[in-house]
């Protein structure tokens, strides 16, 4: 058995391994608004590229392209503002149950499992479905 702390540890009652690697990098993004961090994600849907950001960076980069992609029509204001509702009502209610981020949120993504490789200027996804990650963009 290794004296060194596993990267991965079981969660409670049957909840998905946690990569403590990963999760520090998200607390640490998540703590700095302005901070992000070109990264390359393994998920079930493929591989996928794009800059990591803190959730906040992300809803301000949602707010945007709805409002763009709805030439500001009145009726989008509210979709355009709900990443930016949520998170102030999990800011209320302290924060996600456990502490940890359980959504990991992308901006500038590429796809790359995809023919000819679609991009999108916003993504996010669950945290438990990455099962690999590396830093920095593909060559």
């Amino acid at each position: 058995m290794s004296a060194h702390p596993e990267a991965q540890t079981a969660g409670t009652s049957g909840s998905p391994a946690v990569d403590a690697h990963l999760e520090v990098l998200l607390q640490l993004v998540a703590s700095q608004p302005d901070a992000r961090m070109a990264i390359c994600l393994t998920t079930p849907g493929g591989i996928i590229g794009g800059q990591l950001v803190s959730p906040l960076t992300w809803a301000d980069r949602w707010e945007e392209v709805v409002t763009e992609a709805t030439a500001r029509q009145q009726r989008s204001e509210l979709m355009a503002q709900l990443p930016h509702t949520v998170q102030d009502a999990l800011r209320q209610l302290g924060g996600e149950p456990d502490g940890r981020q359980s959504f990991i949120h992308l901006v500038d993504v590429t796809f790359m499992s995809a023919p000819a490789a679609p991009t999108a200027p916003v993504w996010r996804g669950r945290v438990s479905d990455i099962s690999g990650w590396s830093l920095g963009s593909p060559s």
